[in-house]
């Protein structure tokens, strides 16, 4: 009789450790997919909270540390947003998305040679992420490698052909090299495609006015 209670007791105590393992499972979930939510509407510390709850759950949750580090570089918080990106690139060192961004980091703290590590690993392990093309784009730029930047940039824009920013970036480019009418063609389109509240529209204008000038 002791014996069969014993496995009583031991069959309602499994049952409940699973139960509560797939309460704590779809938690983080739903954690991680509020603070995705809070990061596109650009509320970063909901967002930066949201996520260390589902961490706190469970520390082997990449999303949460994925987008807690996309919250972490928009608050320009470079360090601690390295240090969620090294969490998932540690967990699935083949994450596109990590790499992408934590090379993006590196550009912003001017340490291109990691930057240009992490987005050239990018790049190799899918050639279609149009994101990693654009940064490097950047990263060339920032070291005055015009042709270079001007060749990301453009399969960057193959890969994503609505992305205005991409064409400003570009734009600015070949005016660096000299090529007015590629810039020319570039700007415009940005006009084209940019919201009407882009903050880059002023400086575009005035570079359209001047080429058009100099033409």
């Amino acid at each position: 009789m002791k014996r069969f209670m014993k496995a009583i007791l031991l069959s309602a105590l499994l049952v409940s450790l699973a139960w509560s393992v797939a309460i704590a499972a779809e938690k983080k979930v739903e954690l991680t997919d509020q603070c995705r939510k809070h990061v596109v509407a650009y509320e970063y510390p909901e967002a930066i909270a949201a996520c260390g709850q589902a961490i706190k759950l469970d520390d082997r949750h990449a999303d949460a540390y994925f987008w807690r580090g996309v919250a972490l570089v928009a608050t320009r918080k470079y360090e601690e947003a390295i240090k969620d990106f090294n969490t998932v690139i540690g967990i699935n060192p083949n994450d596109v998305q990590a790499l992408s961004n934590r090379g993006l980091v590196y550009r912003r703290l001017k340490q291109y040679e990691q930057a240009l590590a992490d987005l050239n690993k990018a790049i190799e392990i899918d050639p279609n992420y149009a994101e990693a093309w654009l940064s490097r784009g950047t990263v060339f730029a920032q070291l005055d490698q015009w042709n270079d930047a001007v060749l990301d940039y453009s399969r960057g824009i193959e890969l994503a052909p609505q992305n205005h920013t991409a064409y400003h970036n570009r734009g600015i480019a070949y005016e660096q090299l000299g090529n007015k009418a590629e810039a020319l063609g570039d700007f415009r389109t940005f006009l084209r495609l940019a919201p009407p509240g882009d903050l880059l529209r002023p400086s575009v204008e005035q570079r359209i006015k001047t080429l058009e000038e100099t033409s």
